[in-house]
């Protein structure tokens, strides 16, 4: 008999009959009922006999199969004859009560992620004889998969990448708008920037099919795009074009290009995409130019950045007047600026006026309704911050930023258990954007939903482990994904990777790193890592203050300590200097 038993539910057969040969290729038997488990004649002897000599038990869970009553009698009795039993997420799922037993304390793994199905097996001493050789096809978005590159600056002066980035971001933005399309976000994009490996193994990894690759040149008003469409399964370009002109004619030149991307991949447009596509923010190419260049500096996210960022937006509404795009933009740079460097309540007031301006000059721009919730809640108006935040999700509800600004507020003011729902609806809507991810676990964590966080931590841990994979020098997620590790019920694992920590350079990260450190109750590592912090450049008194105090899970048990009093030293006289 075969050394591992696969239970599912007929409407999952073929993600099924994938896995089966998946992990055939690997070198592993299986055994699996080829008539579908829902049929009347599949619960057999022949099902027993292969539960009761198999050596590992899977079980795939999906809506279909925690309704399955085969699939419960499976697990049932897989359970008590004491099998090891690996259960796999087809996709995240609730255990309904007559299954939580047989599974409980049980870690799952998603099945998107097969490298991790089989180290799960390897634990359970069936180890793969060799790699698998066909690829698991775990997407069930119909949507083609299509990602912008960084456009490369060939300008004469090499010091228009801000221009090049810019051209990227809004074909992102444009094309965002197909419902055809899965466009990857600009995030994903502009951390590419730091990736050193191959496209064809982040292809792999990131599940895209198709990309736009592209140069620019830009010398005093005259640009050169050029731009191809990649498919990278068949290697073949489906088409390059290049395009001449001035900047007066950039509109026209990335409307042309948002075009041929959708030709290229033979996708049919509605009426609707087809305005939003030739949809432009301001006909002033001046003031785009200035847009482009603020939004670079927006992102650099540093106090200097913001400030030139508002002036350049500025200069830009002045030249026109009725950028509705660029009133929101300030709001937002205003709103970052006040929330990270500088308390000056103006900025605050300025960012309410900017936003209101912004959804009078064009009132489906629901995206002001980010900065305007966060305005409100700066001021102490919660009752308005939340009113903001759910307009924003009536309004444009298959929109994940609506979603994840409706959470954000509720994390921010302590109710994370009402922050739950908008962000499980964030993830429902994009599945593997991190940020989102990561404050659904963070919420139900806050929330004490003990066995939601652990389910989200697993779900999580996947999409951070091929994310560093990718880009193993990311700081902020390491310490992520260590916690993700703490909170999925690794605790020996997530220790061992604590201490790898703590010769990290960002304060951000080393702060974060000694609150985790206070969870796993190391609370001198935690003191230590936390001075680092402080001498990284970690300066949120808000949040020193509360680690000193917290006797959960910072380090109030050492009070009396040198070292204690040492840290609390640098803390008061950094609140002594603040304004």
């Amino acid at each position: 008999m075969s050394d591992i038993f696969i239970s599912y539910s007929s409407k999952d057969r073929e993600q099924a009959e994938q896995l089966t040969e998946l992990l055939a290729s690997a070198g592993l038997s299986v055994w699996i009922d080829q008539s579908g488990i829902e049929a009347a004649e599949s619960w057999s002897e022949s099902i027993v006999d292969a539960i009761d000599s198999c050596k590992a038990f899977i079980v795939m869970l999906s809506p279909a199969s925690i309704l399955s009553n085969n699939v419960v009698k499976e697990v049932s009795l897989a359970s008590e004859k004491r099998k090891k039993i690996l259960p796999l997420d087809l996709e995240p799922v609730e255990l309904p009560k007559n299954m939580q037993y047989a599974l409980a304390g049980i870690q799952r793994a998603p099945m998107a992620n097969i490298d991790a199905v089989i180290r799960a097996l390897g634990k359970l001493g069936l180890a793969a004889t060799q790699a698998p050789s066909i690829k698991l096809v775990h997407e069930t978005d119909s949507r083609k998969s299509l990602m912008i590159l960084p456009f490369e600056d060939l300008s004469p002066t090499s010091d228009n990448a801000w221009f090049a980035d810019g051209i990227v971001s809004e074909m992102i933005s444009a094309l965002s708008n197909v419902k055809a399309l899965r466009v990857t976000d600009a995030a994903t994009t502009k951390e590419y920037k730091s990736y050193k490996g191959h496209l064809t193994t982040f292809a792999s990894e990131m599940n895209i099919r198709y990309f736009v690759q592209g140069d620019v040149r830009k010398f005093g008003d005259n640009i050169k795009i050029t731009s191809r469409l990649l498919d990278i399964e068949t290697g073949d370009h489906l088409w390059q074009d290049t395009m001449k002109g001035t900047m007066n004619d950039i509109f026209d030149i990335q409307e042309k290009v948002a075009e041929k991307v959708v030709e290229g991949l033979k996708v049919h447009l509605a009426s609707d995409e087809k305005k939003k596509l030739a949809e432009r923010g301001t006909e002033n190419a001046e003031a785009y130019e200035l847009y482009m260049k603020a939004i670079e500096y927006f992102l650099r996210q540093t106090k200097g950045g913001l400030q030139l960022a508002v002036q350049l937006i500025t200069e830009a509404i002045k030249l026109d007047p009725g950028y509705a795009r660029a009133y929101q933009s300030k709001a937002n740079a205003l709103v970052a600026l006040y929330g990270r460097y500088d308390r000056t309540p103006k900025l605050l007031d300025e960012a309410e006026t900017l936003s209101k301006e912004a959804l009078r000059i064009k009132p489906d721009l629901f995206e002001v309704y980010n900065p305007l919730s966060q305005v409100y809640m700066h001021h102490g108006q919660l009752a308005e911050a939340e009113e903001a935040a759910r307009e924003y999700v009536r309004k444009d509800p298959q929109n994940p930023l609506s979603h994840s600004t409706l959470g954000f507020f509720y994390m921010e003011i302590g109710q994370y258990a009402k922050a739950i729902a908008p962000y499980e609806e964030a993830v429902r809507l994009k599945p593997d954007n991190l940020v989102n991810l990561w404050n659904l676990v963070v919420t139900c964590d806050g929330a004490g939903e003990r066995e939601k966080c652990e389910h989200w931590a697993r779900v999580t841990l996947p999409h951070y482990e091929r994310h560093l994979k990718l880009h193993p020098d990311d700081e902020g997620k390491r310490v992520n994904h260590t916690v993700l590790l703490l909170l999925s019920g690794q605790t020996d694992d997530a220790h061992s990777s604590a201490m790898k920590l703590t010769n990290l350079k960002d304060g951000v990260s080393l702060f974060n790193t000694a609150c985790l450190f206070g969870r796993l109750d190391d609370r001198p590592e935690a003191l230590r890592t936390f001075r680092k912090s402080i001498e990284a450049g970690y300066r949120s008194i808000h949040h020193l203050k509360k680690f000193l105090t917290d006797e959960k899970e910072g380090v109030a048990t050492l009070v009396g300590t040198p070292e204690y009093e040492i840290v609390k030293e640098m803390v008061e006289n950094m609140s002594a200097s603040e304004p």
